[in-house]
């Protein structure tokens, strides 16, 4: 099969468009011919070697989180998919291997892919979705009426993000540029604010769950925008910001929580129920083939893109 390997970290440059063996499966794994993928910051940020203190790959190694395809073949303890059946799975940060012709993944981590959803363009789904889907589920169960902050609403766990709090039926604030405001709007955002004419952390608005997107960010300012027993749910916290989170929740009814998120088939199952229902669904900026995978990179890093960046596999777009 033909694959984008990385035999060192580095600039998008480092990808190699090679031929490789199909991967082995697993008794408890599915193989997969892919279909779609995407790219994602945690992506971006493993090629480049900037995790490599907490994820360090057996080089050289196949990259993507995402990946959305067709079952070819099942292990022995499989029993919740077939041959033939529609997938899609995050694979988790240890994992990857999505950026290739065939997949082999966790049962554990599958899910089917909703009928109302392209086949490739399920790849962009799930890394970006299940986050917001934990975020809003499981770091901070959103309520119908809550007050629902989101900090970087523009990029693509933001959008799933006031998609998701919507569907839940909270009031929703988006923080994102004027370019991508008018996404945020479609979304279903109530209050869209432009960071660039507007500095909401001097405002006297208050609200019940934060959502913070962006690397970067002051977290104990954010949190000052908590009500009373308001959680801030942190995706892009740099390591050296975890004394602080830790030390601040102590002296504080307001939280501020570092997501991981997880590679779980059963929230993925959970976030698709909310697809079927049309009540999210995902926006991509762009479609790039897989040998292409280095121009895809390229712009992720270069521009400001709203939604996401897919990348389509086998002849898929």
């Amino acid at each position: 099969m033909k694959a984008m390997l990385i035999y060192k970290y580095g600039s998008p440059d480092v990808f190699e468009w090679e031929e490789i063996h199909v991967p082995p499966i697993k008794d408890d794994e599915l193989l997969v011919k892919a279909y779609g993928s995407s790219v994602n910051p945690v992506d971006c940020a493993i090629r480049r070697g900037d995790l490599y203190p907490y994820i360090r790959l057996d080089l050289p190694a196949v990259l993507g989180v995402d990946v959305s395809g067709i079952v070819e073949k099942v292990g022995k303890k499989v029993t919740r998919f077939r041959v033939g059946d529609r997938v899609y799975a995050f694979l988790g940060l240890q994992f990857n291997g999505a950026y290739a012709e065939f997949v082999a993944i966790p049962e554990a981590h599958a899910a089917l892919i909703p009928s109302n959803l392209n086949i490739a363009q399920a790849g962009v789904v799930p890394c970006v979705g299940l986050t917001a889907y934990e975020a809003f589920t499981e770091y901070a169960p959103v309520k119908k009426g809550m007050q629902v902050l989101i900090n970087g609403a523009g990029g693509g766990v933001g959008i799933f993000a006031i998609q998701i709090a919507k569907a839940m039926e909270a009031q929703v604030t988006a923080i994102c540029s004027e370019a991508k405001a008018e996404v945020a709007k479609r979304m279903g955002a109530d209050v869209v604010i432009n960071y660039h004419k507007q500095n909401i952390l001097k405002s006297d608005l208050r609200f019940d769950v934060i959502l913070n997107c962006v690397r970067g960010s002051k977290i104990g300012q954010w949190k000052k925008l908590l009500k009373k027993d308001g959680r801030q749910i942190v995706i892009a916290a740099n390591p050296q910001q975890m004394p602080f989170i830790k030390l601040s929740n102590l002296f504080s009814s307001t939280k501020s929580i570092l997501l991981n998120v997880k590679a779980d088939g059963n929230a993925l199952n959970g976030l698709s129920a909310l697809i079927s229902e049309r009540k999210v669904k995902p926006i991509i900026s762009k479609t790039f083939e897989l040998e292409a995978l280095i121009r895809a990179h390229r712009l992720y890093e270069a521009e400001s893109v709203a939604g996401k960046i897919a990348i389509a596999m086998n002849g898929n777009s």
